[in-house]
């Protein structure tokens, strides 16, 4: 008979997951608290792992066409020095528009025939493999799967989350019109503990995140002030210029570090299970790839305890590296002294000229993967026979 997923949240990861278990021919039921479908952000990275799973999902194309394919990742200090600078256009790196991966991965998993229920407010789950709301209504399944975010009530209701800590900066979000004559590059700017990343999303728009220091209230006020912005990095004046109020989204940086992703009949996935700063990009990637790898495991193996089990033990590890890396990587940036700042500089240099630190750094960026699971079930990157 075939197995019944109910999916709370209709996020990228709740969306990644209906798709993929949909794809592997099973029953599927997404339930969203918000009243329409749709995602709250501005621009988004797509890695080579992403891909891996867009492949399967046949989404590839439609997300490389909206989007923008970048040459080079770069890091520029306040010098305008270029500090680190990777070669990525041998491989599949996208900036597209956040609304756009949503609206793709929404739109196959309905295709496949998995069902959205929109107006669902999902206050908890039981172990038993079962979904409670807010209305006094349940909802049983074979899986259940806390897509929910990173305020998730399945998680909680089931005591996983061991940390859940606001960092000390945060990032405001915003699209700029594109210039003309933008490179597809990405490029991050350093000034003291200041950071902007710039990068082209689509034919329209250049996607921009301005971080600092929760503690320093120009840096984090909304709407952007573009002044103070400017007289820290005066050569990004344009950019900041063309920055519309409305427009501009600040959200503390957030890291979620959970005892388990599993209990009973009940799995947790995205930002509700392992929220990470962005810095590596990998926020929804690793969640897209953590979706697939589930509805993988839950398609080679007839017991759904085992193949949780089997899961999480495989895709786990690889995803606490890359939030490790990219939660001691914002911690450095917005604790750098000053008056030290040359010195990081040259730090990133030396790290991205040796081979022994850069690889397993680029191999985490990049989202790394894991070995092939037993029982045929490949992992993402793997090579199938």
């Amino acid at each position: 008979m075939t197995k019944h997923i109910a999916i709370a949240g209709g996020g990228i990861a709740g969306l990644a997951a209906a798709a993929s278990f949909a794809k592997l021919g099973f029953d599927v039921d997404v339930y969203e608290q918000g009243n329409n479908l749709r995602e709250i952000g501005a621009g988004i990275y797509v890695k080579e792992n992403t891909f891996d799973v867009l492949d399967e999902l046949g989404l590839s194309e439609r997300i490389e066409s909206a989007g923008v394919r970048i040459n080079a990742a770069r890091i520029v200090d306040q010098d305008q020095v270029i500090v680190t600078s990777r070669d990525v256009s041998k491989e599949r790196l996208v900036v597209c528009l956040r609304s756009e991966l949503h609206n793709a991965l929404r739109d196959r998993a309905i295709e496949l025939g998995a069902k959205i229920h929109t107006g669902r407010r999902v206050v908890g789950a039981d172990p038993k493999g079962v979904l409670h709301f807010s209305d006094g209504e349940q909802v049983e399944a074979d899986l259940v799967i806390g897509a929910d975010g990173l305020h998730s009530r399945v998680r909680d209701s089931l005591q996983l989350a061991r940390l859940k800590v606001g960092l000390g900066d945060g990032a405001t979000r915003v699209l700029v019109p594109k210039h003309p004559n933008e490179a597809p590059f990405s490029t991050e700017h350093w000034s003291g503990q200041l950071r902007v990343g710039i990068a082209p999303c689509s034919e329209e728009y250049t996607y921009l995140f301005i971080i600092g220091p929760e503690k320093d209230r120009r840096a984090t006020r909304v709407p952007l002030d573009k002044s103070y912005w400017k007289r820290n990095f005066p050569h990004l004046a344009q950019y900041f210029d063309a920055v519309v109020p409305e427009m501009s989204v600040h959200h503390r940086h957030e890291v979620v570090y959970c005892d388990s992703w599993v209990k009973g009949r009940v799995a947790i996935i995205g930002d509700a299970a392992h929220a990470q700063p962005p810095n590596f990009g990998q926020g929804a990637g690793v969640a897209i790839c953590a979706a697939w790898e589930l509805a993988e495991c839950l398609a080679a193996e007839e017991d759904v305890r085992d193949a949780l089990h089997d899961w999480e033990k495989t895709t786990r590890p690889r995803i606490n590296m890359v939030q490790g890396l990219t939660t001691a990587y914002d911690i450095l940036n917005y604790k750098w002294p000053r008056p030290l700042t040359p010195l990081r500089s040259k730090l990133f240099t030396a790290i991205s000229k040796s081979s022994v630190l850069s690889k397993p750094w680029e191999f985490y960026w990049r989202g790394g993967r894991v070995e092939p699971r037993e029982l045929g079930n490949y992992a993402i990157g793997d090579p199938r026979p």
